[in-house]
């Protein structure tokens, strides 16, 4: 069972992932809110519930790492020449697919009339590409300076899914309370002081 200031700890991390900041707002000291942080986020209790929260907020805003990758993909490889008319045409913003309008990031029409004749100009600002692709190659593990060994414990662990890691975290839990008696003893101090 969690504390109240614990599980205040849950809804205010779950606003910005900053877990300096949850603390603080949670009623944790300023001057130990990072360390306090770091500690209850290692806690398997909170970690649990955390999973719980995270896994409910998924479900309830439909917004999921796939859906995110997705809209990043289009963002990424969308290719100007996609937007550009054909001879004789204007741009038809209607003749183009969710894939392609999702990469806009702003439409400008200018209707001037100069000699009686009407002349638009239309601008279109895309989104950051670069900015896209450096998350999907962050997400791939592109630019991880230190490789992991395939087999190694820390692959398979970044293999795991968020619920497989905490199942694992609680066996090695269960199999450190069989050797030391005084963990449970230390795992109620910690868990009455947050």
């Amino acid at each position: 069972m969690l504390t109240p200031k614990q599980s205040r700890f849950i809804e205010e991390y779950l606003i910005d992932l900053n877990g300096k900041q949850a603390a603080i707002r949670a009623g944790y000291s300023a001057k130990t809110a990072e360390a306090q942080a770091a500690r209850l986020l290692r806690y398997v209790k909170v970690q649990q519930a955390l999973q719980t929260a995270i896994e409910a907020r998924t479900k309830r805003t439909e917004i999921t790492a796939d859906r995110v990758m997705v809209e990043l993909a289009r963002i990424a490889f969308a290719n100007m020449r996609d937007y550009w008319p054909k001879e004789g045409e204007t741009l038809d913003l209607h003749r183009l697919d969710q894939d392609r309008t999702a990469a806009v990031e702003e439409l400008t029409v200018v209707e001037t009339v100069r000699g009686g004749v009407l002349h638009r100009r239309t601008r279109l600002k895309m989104h950051d590409k670069l900015a896209a692709l450096t998350n999907l190659a962050r997400h791939l593990g592109m630019f991880s300076n230190q490789r992991v060994a395939e087999g190694s414990i820390e692959h398979r662990v970044m293999r795991m899914t968020p619920a497989e890691r905490v199942a694992c975290a609680e066996q090695l839990l269960e199999n450190a309370r069989k050797y030391l008696p005084a963990f449970e003893e230390w795992e109620n101090k910690v868990s009455q002081e947050g």
